[in-house]
């Protein structure tokens, strides 16, 4: 089946904004959704800004004239750093790396816009580049893959199947829904924050009212207040983001429960045996419950980020923790959801940076006497990689593609290739995505 063409070409279309869809012969808007490779996929921005020299590279602090290593195992294969350890090395989870369990794009491009988080997170999930600011916490103009799965498919899809886990407040909330007046929040995923909530401050916040009543009119205004003041909008701002009663029940079950078994410390961490608690980070908080909604919801589309590894920009020694904490949360959300009965052979993972840093430190030192790395737009800030993981006769196991000046694919093919994944990506008007699908992950 041949994408559907617009009476006028889609482009940057603002909130009430009308075009005219091509209407088919059967009287409906849109053509049923094609046949899907699996029924879920997962999309991990491993965000904050990831130099291609530590992680793809396995550079470690040869920069510094020191030694190599892979301070990622989970995600790739090579031996760790045997000396000038900056963190204590966690044993990965992964038995093999998630790089030998699918297609491994060793370099993507961020082609054009920014190399900012906002622009990034953008990028990915509308699979179009953007020059907006990036501190402006404002609705994207091209629809994001939300918005795409949850009309294009035959039956339309509701909000419970779709979900977007930030690991950071902002401008990342309106990540869920476009300003697009053929799109827009009747069409976007529920949106959550696991550090606010389930953190410190929101248990703090949401204490008492755990004591209280189930219909207590005071608890649940509180618990309203709370998410508002995450939204920074009032519930009333989101017509659209509207779960049935049965789903609604079913989230608010699921919110109670998760935040009994977190005061009870009855919930799975993402850590090895033996490692405290406190060693937790947001990045690893987020990653926690995001599988409390994975094994609680099966949703067909969930996209979670990590953001913990910007403190590159003043402390490169944190990010180098970071980023080899985050490997290892990666690797074991993939663990559980191999554990799955409904998520295991039918999960797709797809693993990219929201963009790369610079080639060059900027003046900053951190505690170790190493200098820190920004993200300006340089060629290096451009460079990603990207891992889609997935079952053996579904995704292509082992494969290895790209290299340095030879990118095979850019940051804006994540979206069609998601929207093949699930089997709507025919359906979408043309024009809207000018990325292309990584076919070459695929059996």
């Amino acid at each position: 089946m041949k994408r559907r063409s617009f009476i006028k070409k889609a482009g940057l279309a603002t909130a009430g904004t009308f075009f005219a869809p091509y209407i088919l012969p059967s009287g409906r808007l849109f053509a049923a959704a094609g046949d899907r490779i699996v029924n879920h996929v997962v999309l991990v921005l491993f965000a904050g800004g990831v130099r291609h020299q530590e992680s793809v590279d396995q550079a470690y602090l040869t920069y510094q004239g020191a030694n190599s290593g892979n301070i990622m195992p989970n995600m790739f294969s090579g031996a760790m750093p045997s000396s000038n350890l900056l963190y204590t090395p966690w044993n990965p989870i992964q038995g093999s790396s998630l790089a030998s369990q699918g297609t491994f794009f060793k370099e993507l491009e961020y082609a054009q816009g920014p190399t900012g988080h906002y622009n990034g997170h953008t990028a990915a999930i509308t699979g179009n580049y953007t020059d907006v600011g990036t501190n402006l916490a404002i609705n994207p103009d091209f629809p994001t893959v939300f918005e795409y799965y949850r009309r294009h498919n035959d039956p339309a899809k509701s909000a419970i199947n779709a979900w977007w886990m930030s690991e950071g407040l902002g401008p990342y909330p309106a990540l869920n829904y476009s300003k697009h007046g053929m799109y827009g929040p009747m069409y976007g995923a529920n949106y959550f924050r696991p550090y606010s909530t389930f953190g410190n401050i929101g248990l703090d916040y949401l204490n008492n009212g755990l004591t209280l009543q189930p219909d207590d009119v005071g608890r649940l205004n509180s618990i309203k207040n709370f998410f508002d003041s995450n939204f920074d909008k009032s519930a009333s701002d989101l017509p659209g983001i509207i779960n049935n009663s049965t789903d609604k029940e079913a989230i608010h079950a699921f919110m109670k429960d998760v935040l009994n078994r977190t005061q009870n410390g009855t919930v799975d961490f993402p850590l090895p045996n033996g490692i405290p608690t406190y060693e937790m980070t947001g990045d690893l908080i987020n990653i926690q419950y995001t599988w409390e909604v994975l094994k609680n919801f099966h949703p067909e589309l969930t996209v979670i980020n990590t953001f913990n590894l910007d403190t590159c920009h003043s402390d490169f020694t944190g990010y180098l923790r970071n980023m080899h904490k985050a490997d290892y949360g990666v690797g074991w959300l993939w663990n559980k959801i191999q554990n799955d009965p409904v998520l295991q052979n039918d999960t797709i993972m797809i693993c990219m940076p929201d963009h790369g840093r610079n080639d060059l430190p900027n003046n900053v030192y951190d505690a170790n006497g190493l200098r820190a790395f920004d993200h300006t737009s340089d060629a290096n800030s451009r460079r990603v990689f990207a891992l889609i993981v997935g079952p053996p006769n579904k995704v292509n196991q082992n494969l290895s593609l790209g290299s340095a000046g030879n990118p095979v694919g850019q940051t804006i093919d994540i979206v069609p290739t998601i929207a093949h994944i699930l089997g709507f990506y025919d359906q979408i008007p043309s024009g809207m995505l000018p990325g292309q699908v990584l076919t070459q992950a695929f059996i």
